[in-house]
C-alpha cells in the first residue's frame, strides 16, 4: 500500500516563509524565494518534456546551483542524480548513458543534446504556475546516488523519498535542529551526507550555508555564526590546530563526525576542550547516519559509535559482519535501467563491515571483511592495528596493507603520515608490543608518499594499493 505525505520541502516553503534557507556569499535566500525559484526551474522542466519520475542530472554545478536545483527536482517529482564530478568524464558519460536521463542541468556539455545551464533554465518567467501535486508517494524515488565500494567499482544507489525522509527524523531526534539554526555545508551535494542537510534544515526551517572556500573554514564559522558542523577527521584536526579555533568550535551545537575512524588521540582532545562532538556510523546505502553517539554520553565518541537512530534496525552476524535495514535503506543498486536488489533473503543489507555491539547497544566498528588476511594462520584486522599507530604521538594517519610472505603467508606493512616531532622507530616497536600481539606488529613502516597527500583530506586504501601496484618507488622508510 502506497504511503503519502506532503514533501517536506514543500511544507518549508509554507511553514518557515522568512527563515533564512540559503546562505552563500552574502546572498541570503529564505525559503519563500527558494520556493519560488525551484518553481521556475520546474516550470522550464516541463516545457522541456520531462516528466514526474523521470531522471534529471546534475553535473557540474556551483553547490547554491545543485542546491536549488537538487530542490526543484524533489518537490516537482522528478528523480535527482548528483553525479560526482571527480570521476573522469569517461567513467561519467557511460552511468549518465545507462540511466537514460531526460535532461542534464550543467555548466558544460557532456551530452548536447541534453544539456542546459542552470542559468538558462532560471532565465525565464512565465505568471503560469507549475503544477506541483502536493500529495507525495513516500515510496517514489527521490534521488540516485554515485558509491564506491571497497574494490573501486562505482555503484549507483536509488533512494525513495521515504529513505531521506526518515533518515532526517532520526538524525534530528539525536541532535536537535531548529528554526533559524545554521549547518555548514563541508561535504558536496553528490555525497549522501551533503545532501542529507538539505532534508534535516528543511524538517526543522534551519538553513543550509556554504562557504566561500576562499576564505578558511574558522572564518566561514565565525563570520555566519554556524550552529552545526559535520567533519572528517582532517577537517577537524586542523581546525583544532588553529589557536582561536577551540573557543569556536566549543561555542557550538553540534560537531557530526563521520566518514571514517577517528584517531583517539584526536578524538580524546575535542573531549578535553569541551567541543559539542558526535561520532557517527553510516552509509550510502542507509541514506546516512546509522547510529550516533548522544549528546548526553560525550565519553563514548572514545570508544562506539553510537547507538541505532530511529528508523534503522542492526543486527551482528556469526561472522561478525554489521547487518542493516529499516525505513532508511535504499531501494537497490541502478545497473542501466534495471534495479538490483542490496538485500539478502531476510531484507538485511550487508555493509561487509566488522563490529560489535555491547550491553548498551553502542556500536563499535573494527575494520572491513574484506581488509582482513591471515598471518602465519592468525587472522589480521588492519584497522586494529592502524587504531593503534594513531595513538602514538606523531602519527596522523597509518594505512596498513598485507605483503606476501612465503613464511607467514602475509606480514603486516604500514604506512604513515607523520608531524613534528616524529616518533623513532624503535619507539613505535615499543608501543605496538604493548598493545598488540607480536603477529599484528608490521614487518616495515614506510613513510605515505608526499604526492598521494597533496590535496587530500584522507587518503583511502585503493589509492595507497593503486600506487603502489604502478610501481611507484617514492617511499621513505624509518630507520
Amino acid at each position: 500500500m502506497k504511503q503519502f505525505t506532503t514533501h517536506p520541502f514543500l511544507d518549508a516553503g509554507d511553514k518557515f516563509q522568512h527563515n533564512p534557507a540559503l546562505i552563500f556569499g552574502k546572498t541570503i535566500l529564505n525559503y519563500a524565494e527558494l520556493h519560488s525559484m525551484a518553481l521556475r526551474i520546474i516550470q522550464q522542466l516541463v516545457q522541456r518534456r520531462v516528466k514526474p519520475g523521470d531522471t534529471v542530472i546534475l553535473d557540474e554545478l556551483p553547490q547554491a546551483d545543485m542546491f536549488i536545483s537538487i530542490w526543484a527536482c524533489l518537490i516537482g517529482g522528478f528523480i535527482a542524480f548528483p553525479v560526482n564530478t571527480r570521476f573522469p568524464e569517461s567513467v561519467l558519460l557511460p552511468l549518465i548513458q545507462g540511466v537514460n536521463p531526460s535532461l542534464i542541468i550543467s555548466s558544460r556539455t557532456i551530452i548536447p543534446e541534453l544539456c542546459v545551464s542552470f542559468d538558462e533554465l532560471l532565465a525565464h518567467k512565465n505568471s503560469r504556475k507549475p503544477l506541483i501535486s502536493k500529495e507525495l508517494d513516500l515510496e517514489a524515488a527521490a534521488t540516485l546516488i554515485m558509491t564506491s565500494g571497497s574494490a573501486g567499482s562505482c555503484k549507483i544507489v536509488q533512494h525513495s523519498h521515504k529513505n531521506h525522509i526518515y533518515s532526517a527524523q532520526g538524525s534530528n531526534q539525536n541532535i536537535p535542529l531548529e528554526a533559524l539554526d545554521k549547518w555548514l555545508l563541508t561535504l558536496p551535494l553528490y555525497h549522501v551526507g551533503g545532501l542529507s542537510i538539505l532534508f534535516r534544515a528543511a524538517l526543522a526551517g534551519a538553513a543550509v550555508v556554504i562557504p566561500d572556500f576562499r576564505d578558511e573554514l574558522l572564518k566561514t564559522l565565525n563570520d555566519h555564526r554556524i550552529t552545526h558542523i559535520s567533519l572528517v577527521a582532517t577537517q577537524l584536526r586542523r581546525l583544532m590546530a588553529e589557536s582561536t579555533a577551540a573557543r569556536t568550535l566549543k561555542g557550538m551545537q553540534a560537531i557530526l563526525l563521520g566518514g571514517s575512524a577517528f584517531p583517539e588521540p584526536l578524538i580524546r582532545s575535542a573531549l578535553e576542550q569541551n567541543l559539542p562532538i558526535h561520532v557517527s556510523y553510516g552509509s550510502t546505502e542507509m541514506a546516512s547516519q546509522i547510529t550516533t553517539t548522544a549528546a548526553s554520553d560525550r565519553s563514548a565518541t572514545l570508544t562506539n559509535s553510537g547507538r541505532l537512530l530511529n528508523g534503522r534496525d542492526l543486527i551482528i552476524s556469526q561472522e561478525g559482519e554489521i547487518l542493516v535495514q529499516g525505513d532508511t535503506l535504499a531501494d537497490g543498486y541502478m545497473q542501466g535501467s534495471v534495479m538490483i536488489d542490496l538485500r539478502d533473503a531476510d531484507g538485511w543489507f550487508h555493509t561487509g563491515d566488522v563490529g560489535y555491539v555491547d550491553v548498551t547497544g553502542a556500536l563499535t566498528v573494527t575494520g572491513r571483511l574484506d581488509n582482513q588476511f591471515i598471518s602465519g594462520g592468525e587472522n589480521v584486522q588492519p584497522e586494529n592495528i592502524e587504531s593503534a599507530l594513531c595513538k602514538i604521538s606523531g602519527i596522523t594517519q597509518a594505512i596498513v596493507l598485507p605483503q606476501a610472505d612465503s613464511e607467514f603467508g602475509y606480514r603486516p606493512v604500514a604506512y604513515l603520515q607523520l608531524e613534528s616531532p616524529q616518533p623513532s622507530l624503535q619507539m613505535i616497536a615499543t608501543k605496538l608490543k604493548k598493545s598488540l600481539p607480536s603477529f599484528m606488529i608490521p614487518t616495515v613502516f614506510f613513510q605515505l608518499p608526499q604526492e598521494l597527500l597533496t590535496g587530500h583530506l584522507k587518503i583511502s586504501r585503493l589509492e595507497l594499493s593503486e600506487y603502489l601496484i604502478a610501481g611507484n618507488k617514492h617511499l621513505h622508510s624509518l630507520t
